[in-house]
């Protein structure tokens, strides 16, 4: 049987009443007068021939039908409430974008390609949020994350962004002072260390995969992050582990050299995650499409 629904403004007053069964606390709620929330109550059950409230007392109580009425309608104006806040952070986030990566992909790899998502959508400002912490999409005010693993993560959407692969590198001068043709070479430079998750695996990793695990440098230097690796390799301070995404435009420029051809695959990639709860918007489309894109066709150096 199809009802016509009662006013909204009707349905509003008596919710708001029923939750806190009061006539006095709705109209102080709803920005009106006492006998106005009265007066729509009066309507609502007149229009729907069921009697709702009665006085008790200085309050208000509920009939069964007016205590079922209510739960019901609490449901959907709640949900009328979440899908508004959900409309007003979804226009408030279009404006901009903020996205979160590891800060050596930002440094290395992203920010020196920023330039021409720039000219493509100069409206779009884009925020940096650089964290090696896995953050939550859920519940924190990240439009967009790249990440590095299998592919599977809670509630979002993921695609895939670009592969990963290691391999020792240095700067040409050293290489030139120290050649380095084989892996046991590496036996006589020093090792630039990351002592930080998710990478102090890396160097023993790549010498299991060259086959020639067990061998150690002349000396270490440990670092906090691949940036600081990286700039010590280019400095000549010894051999890095480079990961691809973060040493291909040093490799391309010739600021650094990948002087033996074994490369160690990673079994993970970098992916670009969103929400599945929300419809992507154009703008996190777009930048999403750009990274793909320069992903592609990123020079992967010599």
């Amino acid at each position: 049987m199809s009802v016509f629904p009662p006013s909204l403004k009707a349905l509003r007053a008596f919710e708001t009443a029923a939750r806190h069964l009061s006539v006095s606390r709705a109209a102080d709620e709803l920005a009106v007068t006492q006998p106005a929330v009265t007066q729509q109550i009066k309507a609502l059950e007149s229009a729907l021939g069921v009697r709702l409230v009665y006085r008790e007392g200085q309050g208000l109580a509920l009939t069964p039908l007016g205590q079922t009425y209510a739960e019901r309608l609490h449901s959907v104006f709640s949900e009328i409430g979440a899908a508004t806040a959900d409309l007003l952070h979804q226009e408030q986030k279009g404006r901009g974008l903020t996205i979160s990566l590891l800060p050596t992909l930002a440094q290395r790899w992203l920010i020196p390609r920023l330039g021409s998502f720039q000219t493509l959508h100069p409206e779009i400002e884009i925020r940096f949020s650089t964290t090696a912490r896995v953050v939550d999409l859920r519940s924190e005010d990240v439009d967009l994350a790249i990440r590095f693993g299998d592919g599977s993560w809670p509630d979002c959407v993921s695609r895939f962004m670009m592969a990963d692969d290691l391999f020792p590198v240095l700067s040409p001068q050293l290489q030139a002072a120290r050649p380095l043709a084989e892996p046991e070479g590496l036996a006589e430079h020093t090792w630039l260390w990351v002592d930080a998750e998710p990478r102090p695996g890396d160097w023993s990793a790549w010498l299991s995969a060259a086959g020639v695990e067990g061998l150690e440098p002349k000396s270490r230097i440990a670092f906090e992050t691949s940036s600081q690796a990286l700039a010590a390799a280019t400095a000549g301070l010894g051999v890095a582990i480079g990961h691809r995404p973060f040493v291909m435009d040093d490799l391309s420029s010739g600021r650094l050299v990948m002087p033996l051809e074994a490369a160690l695959a990673s079994t993970q990639a970098y992916y670009i995650l969103t929400l599945s709860k929300y419809k992507i918007s154009p703008r996190i489309a777009a930048f999403a499409d750009w990274l793909r894109a320069e992903a592609q066709y990123s020079p992967r150096g010599t």
